[in-house]
This record gives structure tokens, sequence and C-alpha cells, in this order.
């Protein structure tokens, strides 16, 4: 599958630029679809006290069986100099596909955040925060999440998170036929513009959803829906990878530079 006709970047041609990017930064890329192994690795990440439930397989029923999985995660490692030497943790990041028309769905977007099936589908809520999502940005259909992301303090300010975020949304599209995509994100990170600016995660929008006691954070905090829609997730690929992000990682590749070069401007 690719983007629209005229597009200068195609889909599969936008994936392998931003895995080749990683690779040349001298990382590795592993993608698995068991969120027990995602778990383990962010509760033994530098500063994390827990993981978030709703990539939480202790929470959710995510099946790890033949044929496609509707979840996964990526883990980013980099690649020892000598046998003597251990790779090191550089990134992590979970997805997992919500089909609001499946079985069991509460309905919308929306409505997985109010009832808390989004953190848990296997607890009550210990408190019902204050619903701020609009009622008009009840989004259904296929919706890709990621979330759980963490970045190494040691590689932060270097384009990883634009990466790993860019990444997983490209391949919802491609792997899993996506309507929209979705991310949460606590207020001290809104306030601070990362989810929607174009070197951050670049979301269209980002909107207040809910205010007060939230289980999956596990404490009092006010949360803000990322989301941006099939159509504005082909519209970025065709554009290409951010150019600034890609001189961060001092990327030279001659099908990402004819790409850039024919690219219409933004």
């Amino acid at each position: 599958m690719a983007v629209k006709a005229g597009s200068s970047f195609a889909l599969n041609s936008y994936i392998q630029t931003l895995l080749r990017a990683l690779n040349q930064r001298g990382f590795v890329v592993d993608q698995n679809p068991d969120l027990t192994r995602w778990k383990d690795c962010m509760l033994a990440s530098p500063g994390i006290v827990a993981a978030n439930p709703t990539f939480d397989p202790a929470h959710h029923d995510f099946a790890v069986s033949p044929g496609l999985a509707r979840q996964y995660w990526l883990r980013v490692a980099t690649v020892p100099a000598s046998r003597s030497e251990r790779s090191q943790v550089v990134a992590v990041i979970a997805f997992r596909l919500i089909d609001t028309g499946a079985s069991g769905s509460p309905g919308g977007w929306r409505d997985w955040l109010s009832t808390g099936k989004l953190f848990s589908s296997r607890l009550q809520q210990l408190a019902s925060p204050v619903v701020l999502h609009p009622a008009e940005q009840n989004w259904r259909g296929r919706i890709g999440h990621h979330g759980g992301l963490w970045v190494n303090p040691e590689y932060r300010e270097g384009g990883l998170a634009y990466v790993l975020t860019h990444l997983v949304r490209a391949i919802s599209l491609r792997d899993y036929n996506v309507d929209h995509h979705c991310g949460v994100v606590l207020e001290d990170l809104f306030l601070k513009g990362i989810p929607t600016k174009e070197t951050g995660y670049g979301y269209p929008r980002a909107v207040p959803s809910l205010d007060g006691f939230i289980g999956g954070a596990g404490r009092m905090a006010k949360l803000y829906s990322t989301h941006i829609s099939r159509a504005e997730m082909e519209q970025q690929i065709g554009h290409g990878p951010c150019e600034t992000v890609m001189q961060r990682f001092e990327y030279r590749d001659a099908v990402f530079t004819a790409g850039r070069a024919a690219a219409p401007a933004a």
C-alpha cells in the first residue's frame, strides 16, 4: 500500500528511511508482540516506577499467537563494539490496535477513555475522573495507539522520540489499515509542546481528555489525547521525514535526498 498518487515518498520508502537512520546511528531495532517483555524492559529502566497499564498484559488480553498480533513493541539498542561490551537499551515504544466496532468495545475513543477500558479491561476504575474530551471528537474505526515511550537519558534531544512515533504510525498504516492514530500524554509534556511540534511527535492536534485520579498514571493528573487522521498521516509521509531531525541523525541517503528535493513545500 502506498500513499496518495503524486506523493514524493511511498509508505515503504518512508519506513525504510527511518529504519536506515537508526541503523546509521549504530542502533538495532527489534519488534516483538510480547508486551510482557516491554513491561519488564520498562521497569528495569532508570527513572521508571510503573509501567503504563494501557499496554500491560496483566490488564488486557494481548494474545501472542500465529498471525498478525494486535500489539507489539519496538526496542532500540546499541551494537556492542566488542564481545566484552553489552548492548544498551536506547529507547522503547509500544503499540496496540483498538477497533471501536469490535465486540466488547465501549464505543469511540472518548468512550474508551471515560470508561477506563483504555487503561484496564479487567478492573473497574478506582475513581471516575472528570471527562473533558469533546463529544464531537469521539473518533471511531480502527485506531492505532502508541505509548510506553521511553528514551534513555543519555540519548534524549537527538530525535529518537520523533523517529519512533512516526515509525509506529507508518507501520499502523501499512500493517493495520488504521483510520486514526491516537496517543495520551500528561499535562507537563503537553505544555512543552512536544506532541504537536514538527520535530516532536508531529500530531496535528492535542485535546484535554481527563482530569482527576487516573488509573493509567496511578495518581491525580490531567491527560490530553493526541490525534491524527489517516489522510493527515498520508500527507506527512508524502512530505518525507522532517529534515531537521534527519540532520540531527547526520543522515545521508540518495533516496531521502531525492525525495526531499521533489517534495512539495510544507
